[in-house]
This record gives C-alpha cells, structure tokens and sequence, in this order.
C-alpha cells in the first residue's frame, strides 16, 4: 500500500511538473521578448546618452504603473475563467471573457485621454531635471496614444491565461517585438552609410541604410506602434475564437454587473496592490532621481538587466496561477497547493543561477547599454546586490501567483504594502537621504524587501486558508 501510494504521489508530480512547463514556457518566452523590447528600446536609445536614457526611463515609470494596475484587474478575469474551465463550465468562462473586454474598452479611452493632459506634469512629479523634461514629456505623450491597445491586450490576455492557453500571447508578443526593434532602428537613428566587408568578393560594400533620426521621439513612435498592434491581434484573435475562449460581439453586449462585481472581487485587491506598489516605486525611483542624472541612468540600466531574472519567474507564476485556479475549480484544493510549490521550485533554480551570473559576471549584462565608467561602476555594484535576493524574487513572484489563482488577492496587497511600503521606501530613504549612501542604498532596501515580502508570502501559501476562498 505504502509503495502504490509513493508511486501515484511520484507520477501526480510528474503530471505537475509537466502541466506546469508546458504553461510556463510560453509565458517565459513572452516574458523574453517583453525584455528585448526593454533591451532594444535601451540599448539604441542609450547609445544618445545619460538625458536620452533617464528621458525613457522617467516616461515608462508612470506607464508601467498604469499597465500594472489593468493587469491586476486583469488578474479577476484570469481567476474566474481557470475556475470555470476546471469545473468544465465553457459558457461562463466566454460570459467573463466579454464582460473584461466591456471593461477594458470603457477604461482604455479614459486613460489614454489623461496620458495626453497630464504628461508634462507627470514627468515634472516623476523629478525630471529641466534638461530632460521636453524629450521626457515628448515620449509619454505619443506612448500614451497606444493605452487603449495595450490595455486590451493585458485584459484578455489574462482571459487566455486562465484558459490554460499561454501561446496566444507570445506569439502576439513577438510579433510585437520584431516590429519594435526594426522601428526604431529606422526611426531612431539617421540615415548612414556602413560599411560591410564581403569576403566571398572580397571586397568591401558601402550599404546606405534610411533613418529618420528622431532619436527619442523615433523610440516613442516604433514602441507605441508596436504595443497597439499586439493589443489589436489579440482583439481579433479572442473575437474570431481560438480554443476554448471565444467572443461573439454581435450578441448580449449588455453590461453583466454581477460577472463585473466577481471580476471587481478579485482585481480590485489587486488592482489596490499594484498601485500601492508601482507607486512604491514612483517614490523609490523619485529618491532615485535625487542623486542626479548619471545615477537615474545606472539605476535604471541595472533594472533593465535585471529584468532578464523576471523572465522565469513571470512564466512559473503565470503557470501556478492558472493550474491553482482550474485544481479549485475542478474540487483538488490539494492538487492546487502542490501546483503552487512546484511553480515555486522551479523558478527559484532558475533564478538563483541568474543571480550567481548577476554576481560573478554583472559586465556581461550591463556593457550591452553603455560603455560610461561612472555609470557602470554603480550599476555593477547594485546588480551584484540585488543578485542575492533572486530566489526569494522567485518566491514574491510565484506565491503571488498562486494566491491571485485563488483570488486571495486582498493577503497579497497586505504583504506587498508591507514590503514597499513599510521596510523598502522606509530604509531607501534612511539609507539615501539620511546615511547619504546613495545609489547602492537604495538598492540594499530594495534587496531586503524581497527578502521579507518572499517569506511572509510563503507563510501565507503554506497556510492553505486560500483554498476555501469563495469567487
């Protein structure tokens, strides 16, 4: 008995383990090309210097918050459709898949409309020296342009997630990303001529390559476009029908409160989450932008590294939402807790290897957006400081996850205004403005924030009180 009982325990964690990379894989993926967006956007606008570089930075800050918040409330209709897909429930999974494209539709023109009054104020909040100000508010301006897209795209790709499909989404974000990077290598730069050694003629040709040379604005433009391409396939897509989830807007495009309320139970807790803590961040970066303009350039060159380590940790709590959400539906609250904990494991592994990289060889990472001694020298430092505390990054990102799979998102908004709030804004401050250690100050909070927020969530996982949570 004790044998038969180890061997079904051995294969359920196979089929886990399995069920959990097949989901994963595409997220990671997704989550590679989102970063070579990063990578590209940084690497070629780099190349205009530290004002051009803290001018990106200073608009995609507050944009980033906004996309944040709409992917928590995309986080509602994720939950719900896993739960009904696990119950078999096809026609409320399609009923909460129009109701979040209701709700993305009315809330994109909003946002986007605010994107344009208020950019010049945002950017002078976010600590803009005068200098960077104009190209700054240039950038945010046209990017703002793209939110109705991009808020669509976050919203259903969340619907697809909660299906189980994660492919969708990375397939419409690669073909979003292709179109960036060659945006802004025609718009970006101006027209120049290379010269390419061809050794089968031996002999070298000159290649006139077009550029508009708008520099900043040229990176506005390719990435705005880019991000309302993806939002419009992934419009279409959901809309012709693909797999489990499809939308007929032909019919019934009345609004369902009661649909909007469950989706509102579990995003807006979320939602409430991402603001505290993409604010958090507003306000971490804003002491940033204290020590200067070379600072803001190293801080944010070493964030865009970073981003690499998300990659994994993105696709395994993508998948252990997913899997936490249809076990609850389908009645296996044990299955759902062990999806959790293999999520966890697998990218704590790969992110721990990042973080030995990120420590040993952190040049490797930064030297691909800037040659500046001053800027790499600080940028190396926190890179190998924040190195430490990857496998705990691992542990926020997957048993936030699993939690919001659960719509136990109100514990997660507990934990995170802790984390941002109480211990990484708090000792940022002390460290920077009081101890005046500067950039690496800020970076050591931001380390040790990981650190706790990863155990308490941990201990709220381990727990297992989600598993009766009602949505």
């Amino acid at each position: 008995m004790g044998t038969s009982k180890n061997t079904n325990e051995v294969l359920t964690n196979k089929n886990l383990t399995k069920q959990t990379i097949k989901l994963a894989l595409p997220a990671i993926m997704e989550m590679l090309m989102q970063t070579l967006l990063g990578f590209a956007d940084m690497a070629m606008v780099g190349s205009l210097g530290a004002s051009a570089i803290a001018a990106v930075g200073i608009s995609d800050m507050p944009m980033t918050t906004a996309m944040a918040v709409f992917s928590a409330i995309s986080v509602g209709a994720t939950a719900l459709v896993a739960r009904f897909i696990g119950a078999k429930d096809i026609k409320k999974a399609n009923d909460v898949a129009k109701q979040a494209l209701i709700i993305s539709l009315i809330t994109a023109v909003i946002f986007a409309l605010l994107g344009q009054l208020l950019a010049k104020t945002i950017v002078i909040l976010m600590g803009a020296e005068k200098d960077v100000i104009p190209q700054a508010t240039n950038y945010f301006k046209i990017v703002s342009l793209s939110l109705p897209f991009v808020i669509i795209g976050i919203i259903m790709s969340g619907v697809f997630r909660g299906a189980g499909d994660t492919k969708t989404p990375m397939y419409v974000n690669g073909i979003s990303n292709i179109i960036n990077i060659v945006g802004n290598f025609f718009l970006i730069y101006h027209t120049r001529i290379v010269n390419v050694n061809i050794p089968i003629l031996n002999k070298n040709v000159f290649i006139k390559i077009p550029g508009a040379g708008l520099e900043v604005t040229g990176a506005a433009i390719s990435t705005a476009f880019a991000r309302s391409i993806a939002g419009l396939f992934i419009f279409l897509i959901m809309i012709k029908g693909k797999g489990k989830i499809k939308i007929n807007i032909k019919e019934n495009n009345k609004i369902d409160f009661q649909i909007i309320k469950r989706i509102f139970n579990i995003g807006i807790p979320a939602a409430v989450e991402q603001f505290f803590m993409r604010f958090g961040q507003l306000l971490f970066f804003r002491i940033v932008t204290s020590l200067g303009t070379t600072m803001v350039a190293a801080h944010r060159i070493t964030l865009t590294a970073e981003s690499i380590s998300f990659m994994p940790g993105f696709g395994f709590a993508l998948a252990a939402t997913t899997l936490v959400g249809q076990y609850l539906g389908a009645g296996d609250p044990k299955l759902a807790q062990k999806s959790g904990y293999i999520s966890v494991k697998m990218a704590s592994i790969v992110m721990g290897i990042f973080g030995l990289f990120f420590f040993i060889w952190p040049d490797i990472f930064l030297m691909i957006f800037t040659r500046d001694k001053k800027i790499l020298d600080n940028a190396r430092l926190c890179l190998r400081i924040v190195a430490i505390s990857q496998p705990f990054l691992a542990g926020v990102m997957g048993f936030a996850g699993g939690l919001r799979g659960a719509g136990d998102t109100r514990w997660v908004l507990i934990i995170t205004f802790i984390g941002i709030w109480g211990i990484r804004l708090t000792l940022a401050y002390l460290f920077v403005k009081v101890l005046k250690i500067g950039l690496i100050g800020a970076w050591i909070a931001m380390s040790i924030d990981l650190i706790i927020r990863g155990l308490l969530l941990f201990f709220r996982f381990k727990s297992g009180r989600w598993k009766s949570i009602q949505v």
